[in-house]
C-alpha cells in the first residue's frame, strides 16, 4: 500500500510497499560540497563570488554552519585563498576536509527534505537514487538533507547530465523532474560505492 511520507509545498513524497520513495517536483541546483576536489571552482567564496551565492549558505545572517565548516573562531573555514569549505551530509569518515565531502561538480547527487529522511523506512543518506527529466534519467546518490521546506534538489553535475540549466544561482527546472530513492540500497557511482550513513 502506497503512503504518503510528506506534503511540501503541496508536494506530496510517496513510498510503495517495494520501499522505493518517489515524488515530482521542480529542481534546484545545490553547490554544496564542491571544494575543489576535481580542480573546479568552491561553492561558496569570502568574495561571494563562488559558484553559489553566500546568502544561499545562509552567510552572515543565517544558519550557515548548517553548509559552511566553522574555523572555531565564528568565521568559515577558509583554504588560505578565500575559498570557503562546504559540507553535505553525508561525509567520507577519515578524510581531511578537502575531500569529505561529495562534490556537486563531478558527482550526481540528490537532496532530500528532513521529513522525508525521517519518515522512510531504510536508511536514506548514501542510498540509491534516480532522478528523470524529459527523456533522460541519471543514477545518483543521496548526499544532502535540505531546509525543512524545501523539496526538489540536485547537484551541479546530475543537473549538467539531465540537461537542466546547471548554474546554482540561475539555474534550475520549476517542474516536471521525478525523484526516485531506494532507501536501504547502496549505489555504486564511477566505481566509488557510497555506504549507507544513518542519522
Amino acid at each position: 500500500m502506497t503512503q504518503i511520507l510528506a506534503t511540501i509545498k503541496g508536494v506530496q513524497v510517496f513510498q510503495e510497499d517495494d520501499g522505493r520513495v518517489h515524488w515530482t517536483s521542480g529542481a534546484a541546483v545545490d553547490a554544496d560540497g564542491a571544494n575543489g576536489q576535481s580542480g573546479g571552482e568552491f561553492a561558496y567564496r569570502v568574495n561571494d563570488c563562488g559558484l553559489d551565492s553566500n546568502a544561499n549558505a545562509g552567510y552572515p545572517n543565517g544558519s550557515w554552519r548548517d553548509v559552511l565548516i566553522d574555523n572555531g573562531n565564528g568565521k568559515p573555514l577558509d583554504d588560505g585563498a578565500g575559498n570557503w569549505f562546504s559540507q553535505t551530509t553525508y561525509a567520507w569518515r577519515g578524510h581531511p576536509v578537502a575531500t569529505r565531502f561529495v562534490d556537486s561538480v563531478t558527482v550526481p547527487y540528490v537532496v532530500v527534505n528532513p521529513k522525508v529522511r525521517s519518515k522512510a523506512v531504510g536508511v536514506v543518506i548514501g542510498c540509491k537514487a534516480r532522478v528523470t527529466y524529459k527523456e533522460k534519467s541519471v543514477i545518483a546518490v543521496v548526499a544532502d538533507v535540505s531546509g525543512p521546506s524545501d523539496i526538489g534538489e540536485l547537484s551541479i553535475a546530475a543537473a549538467t547530465l539531465l540537461g537542466i540549466p546547471e548554474s546554482p544561482r540561475t539555474g534550475g527546472v520549476s517542474g516536471e523532474v521525478l525523484f526516485e530513492l531506494w532507501p536501504g540500497t547502496e549505489v555504486t557511482i564511477d566505481d566509488i560505492t557510497y555506504e549507507l550513513q544513518p542519522a
